[in-house]
C-alpha cells in the first residue's frame, strides 16, 4: 500500500530539516549579534547622556533598557535565546568539571610536595649538623660588646636548615705596641727557640680603632706582596668620638643650657669646667700602651693643658688610683664601687670613646670585664657618666680589615668573611651605639627596642647634651703619639728578682704546712698597684705561674726607652751567676730584650729551697741611677730569715747608702700578706717612699701590671 507523502514527513535520509537558526551561516549570526550589541550600546549611551548628571538615574535607566531589550529578544526570537542558554549551560558544566579536576590535581600535588618536604625535614633532622666554619675577629676591648652582639645576630641569621654555618669568636687586641710585635713575628710571641708560643689564633678579621693603628703595624703582605698576613682594608663600620665624661655631681655644676654641647677645643672644655668651680685632679685615661683609644687621645689631652710641662700633663692624665689597661676595665671598676655603695669621685673627668660610655650608662655587659647592670637603679643613676664633646678630640672609625694567612686562604673562608662584611653593611653597628661614618646619630626604627642606638644615651643624659652631629677628627699617627708619650714619661729601669724556691710550686693563695706566714690574712693584703687598698688574694694555679704571668704583662707594657733585667733566686739558683737558667742581664726594653726575658719567664721552674732575702737583695744587678727592684715571692721565707731586725738594719744602713736612688717593691703571690711581720719590716726599712708591698689578686694580670707600672713612673 502506497502512502501519500505529506509536507511533515521526514526526508528519505531520516534527518529532520535544519532549524532556521542553524541554516544561517556563522558569519551571519556574528553580524546579527554585533548589530544587536551596537544598537543596544547606542541606545543606552543616548539615554545615559540625557541623565548624565544623576548617577543613580544612570544606573536605573541602564538596567531598564537592558531588561526591556532582553524581554524583546526573548519574545521575538525564543529559539535563539534557547540555543544560547543551552550552549552556555553545556559550556559551564564542562568548565565546572574541568575546574574540579584541576583543583583535585593541585590538591594532590600539594600533598605530594608536603610529603616530600616532610621526608626531607625528617631526614635533615635525623642527620647531625656539620662543623660550622669559625671566623676569628679581633678588635679593641671597648668594641667587644657591640661586635659580639652583632656576631650573634649574624650567626643566627645565617643558619641553614637549623644548623649553624658559622661561629664568630671576638677577642680583644693587646694594644698597639704588642700588635706591632705580633704582626712582625707572624703572630708568635717570639721568633727563636723550638717552643714558639702563639699569642692566640691568627685573626681573620681585624677591626682596629682607627686607620692609623692599621698603618702602624708591619704590612709585609699588603699590595700583593709575599709577606704574611695580607691586609685588605674596607670601609668604616661606624664612628665613635672620644669624650670627657663627668659624674652627676660634677655635671650639675658644669652643665649650662646656654653652652654649646660641642666645644671648640679640649682646652676650651677644660676651661669651662674650671670656670664652673670644679677643680679636677686628673683625667682618668686608660694606659696608652695597652689601649689604642687612650693613645690616640693623649696628644689632645697634653695640648689642652696650656703652660703645663709634658711630665705634668702626663701626670694629670694618669691618676695613680684610676690606672686601667683599657676603658672597659676602668668603667667596670666604677660599677664595682657603685655596688659597694661608694660615692663617685667629683674631681675627675673620664676620657673614653662615646660608644663604650653609652654601653656603661645603659647597663650593658662590658667586654670580658663585667656583666650587665640595672641602668634604672639609683646606684647606676648616681654613677652615670655625662659626656662632653670638643673639636680636636679624636674619633675612632673602626675600619673592617680582612687578614689572609698562608695556609688558611681557602675559598670557603674568604666567602665567609665576605658574607660577614656584607651582613655588617646591611646591619650597621649604629644599632649597637656607634655613629655612622659621617659622625651622625641615625634615627632608630620605630618599635626597635632590642638594639642600643645612641638615642638611649640622649634619653638618659639629655638630648641637648649629645650633639646629633660631631665633626670627625682624625687620630694622630701611632708612632708620633708614642714619641710624645715617651718624652713626657719618666723612664723605668726595673730589675726583676723572682723567687723560684720549692714553695713557689704550691697553689697560689694556699699556705705551705708549718709556715709562719700562713697566719697572715690574704683578705687584708693590698692589691697590686696600690700601697694600702684591699682586694681578694690570688688563687688558681701555682704561685710561680701567677708570678710569671704578672711579670710577662709587666714586661710587655714597657717602652723601648725603659730598661729591664731578670734574676731568679733560691738555694739552688744563684742570682749572681750569669749562667743560672733564667737570668737575663739588664738592657733597654727593645723587642729582643723583652723577648728574651719573656722566654726565660716561660721556661723557668722551681728548684731548691728558700734563699735568705738579704742574700737575694745583695745579689741584685743594680745600676747607679734611678732603679726599681721588684722582689716577687710568696713571702714564705721567714724560716730562712730568722734575723728580721738585722735585715732591716742592713737595708736601712749599708744597702740604702750603696743604692740611694733605689725603690723596692715586694710583689706577693700569697699566702703571705703585706701585714706579715718580716714583710712589713722589709718594706719599711728603706724609708718613706722607698719601699712598698703589693699583693697579686684575682684581677687580670694585665690590669695589675698596668697599675704597678704607672706607680713606678
Amino acid at each position: 500500500m502506497v502512502t501519500e507523502e505529506t509536507d511533515n514527513a521526514p526526508p528519505p535520509d531520516g534527518r529532520s530539516p535544519a532549524a532556521p537558526d542553524e541554516r544561517r551561516s556563522p558569519l551571519r549570526r556574528l553580524t546579527e549579534v554585533m548589530a544587536f550589541e551596537l544598537a543596544s550600546s547606542v541606545l543606552v549611551g543616548l539615554l545615559v547622556t540625557v541623565f548624565h548628571g544623576y548617577f543613580w538615574l544612570n544606573t536605573v535607566v541602564t538596567l531598564v533598557v537592558l531588561a526591556g531589550f532582553s524581554v524583546f529578544l526573548w519574545r521575538s526570537r525564543p529559539d535563539l535565546v534557547h540555543n544560547v542558554l543551552a550552549r552556555a549551560t553545556t559550556t559551564l558544566a564542562w568548565m565546572a568539571r574541568a575546574l574540579a579536576c584541576l583543583l583535585l590535581g593541585a590538591a594532590a600535588m600539594v600533598l605530594v610536595l608536603l610529603a616530600v618536604l616532610g621526608v626531607r625535614a625528617l631526614r635533615d633532622a635525623a642527620q647531625p649538623c656539620g662543623q660550622p666554619l669559625e671566623l676569628r675577629v679581633m678588635s679593641a676591648p671597648e668594641m667587644l660588646t657591640p661586635l659580639r652582639a652583632a656576631a650573634a645576630e649574624f650567626v643566627a641569621d645565617r643558619r641553614d636548615a637549623g644548623c649553624r654555618r658559622y661561629t664568630v669568636t671576638v677577642v680583644p687586641e693587646p694594644g698597639p705596641v704588642s700588635l706591632y710585635d705580633a704582626f712582625s713575628r707572624l703572630w708568635r710571641r717570639n721568633d727563636t727557640g723550638e717552643d714558639q708560643q702563639l699569642l692566640g689564633p691568627q685573626p681573620d678579621v681585624w677591626i682596629p680603632a682607627s686607620g692609623t693603628e692599621l698603618d702602624f703595624v708591619p704590612h709585609g703582605g699588603q699590595a700583593g706582596g709575599n709577606g704574611d698576613p695580607r691586609f685588605r682594608q674596607y670601609r668604616s663600620l661606624g664612628t665613635s668620638p672620644m669624650v670627657l665624661a663627668l659624674f652627676p655631681k660634677t655635671d650639675a655644676a658644669v652643665a649650662s643650657p646656654y653652652s654649646a654641647p660641642l666645644k671648640s677645643s679640649p682646652g676650651a672644655l677644660l676651661k669651662q669646667i674650671a670656670q664652673s668651680g670644679v677643680k679636677l685632679r686628673g683625667i682618668a685615661r686608660p694606659v696608652p700602651d695597652t689601649s689604642a683609644a687612650a693613645l690616640a687621645v693623649t696628644p689632645a689631652l697634653y695640648d689642652a693643658q696650656e703652660g703645663a710641662s709634658p711630665s705634668a700633663a702626663e701626670k694629670f692624665a694618669s691618676p695613680p688610683d684610676l690606672v686601667a689597661p683599657d676603658a672597659v676595665t676602668l668603667l667596670c671598676r666604677f660599677r664595682a664601687q657603685a655596688a659597694q655603695g661608694l660615692a663617685p669621685p667629683s674631681d675627675i673627668a673620664v676620657a673614653v670613646p662615646e660608644q663604650v660610655l653609652a654601653d656603661y650608662d645603659a647597663g650593658r655587659a662590658l667586654g670580658d670585664r663585667c656583666g650587665p647592670a640595672d641602668a634604672s637603679s639609683d646606684l647606676s643613676a648616681g654613677w652615670r657618666l655625662h659626656p662632653y664633646y670638643a673639636v680636636g678630640l679624636p674619633t675612632m672609625n673602626y675600619p673592617f680589615v680582612q687578614l689572609t694567612w698562608r695556609g688558611q686562604d681557602t675559598r670557603a673562608r674568604d666567602d665567609a668573611i665576605g658574607d660577614l662584611r656584607s651582613w655588617l653593611a646591611a646591619h650597621p653597628l649604629s644599632e649597637q651605639g656607634l655613629r655612622d661614618d659621617r659622625g651622625e646619630i641615625p634615627a632608630p626604627p620605630e618599635g626597635d627596642s632590642e638594639h642600643f642606638y645612641l638615642s638611649r644615651l640622649q634619653g638618659m643624659v639629655g638630648e641637648r647634651a649629645v650633639p646629633p652631629l660631631v665633626q670627625l677628627n682624625g687620630t694622630p699617627p701611632v708612632q708620633a703619639a708614642l714619641d710624645r708619650l715617651a718624652a713626657a714619661r719618666p723612664k723605668v729601669s726595673a730589675t726583676l728578682l723572682l723567687d723560684v724556691s720549692g714553695s713557689m710550686d704550691q697553689a697560689a693563695g694556699s699556705a705551705t704546712p708549718a709556715s709562719p706566714a700562713a697566719s697572715a690574712s690574704p683578705a687584708t693584703t693590698p692589691t697590686a698597684g696600690s700601697a694600702g687598698g684591699g682586694g681578694p688574694a690570688a688563687s688558681g694555679g701555682t704561685r710561680l705561674n701567677r708570678a710569671v704571668t704578672f711579670l710577662q704583662s709587666f714586661v710587655d707594657q714597657l717602652q723601648g726607652s725603659d730598661r729591664v733585667g731578670l734574676q731568679v733566686f733560691s738555694s739552688a739558683a744563684d742570682p749572681r751567676n750569669p749562667a743560672t737558667f733564667g737570668n737575663v742581664p739588664p738592657r733597654d726594653a727593645q723587642s729582643d730584650q723583652k723577648d728574651q726575658v719573656g722566654n726565660q719567664l716561660q721556661a723557668v721552674t722551681t728548684v731548691g729551697g728558700d734563699l735568705p732575702f738579704r742574700s737575694a737583695l745583695a745579689a741584685a744587678n743594680l745600676s747607679s741611677g734611678r732603679q726599681d727592684l721588684l722582689l716577687v715571692t710568696d713571702g714564705e721565707s721567714a724560716g730562712s730569715n730568722p734575723d728580721a731586725s738585722g735585715l732591716a738594719s742592713w737595708l736601712s744602713g749599708p744597702f740604702r747608702a750603696a743604692n740611694p736612688n733605689l725603690r723596692l717593691t715586694v710583689v706577693l703571690t700569697g699566702p703571705a700578706g703585706c701585714g706579715t711581720a718580716h714583710i712589713a719590716q722589709l718594706t719599711s726599712a728603706l724609708g718613706p717612699g722607698r719601699g712598698r708591698c703589693v699583693s697579686l689578686t684575682n684581677a687580670p694580670e694585665q690590669e695589675q701590671a698596668a697599675q704597678l707600672l704607672s706607680g713606678l713612673r
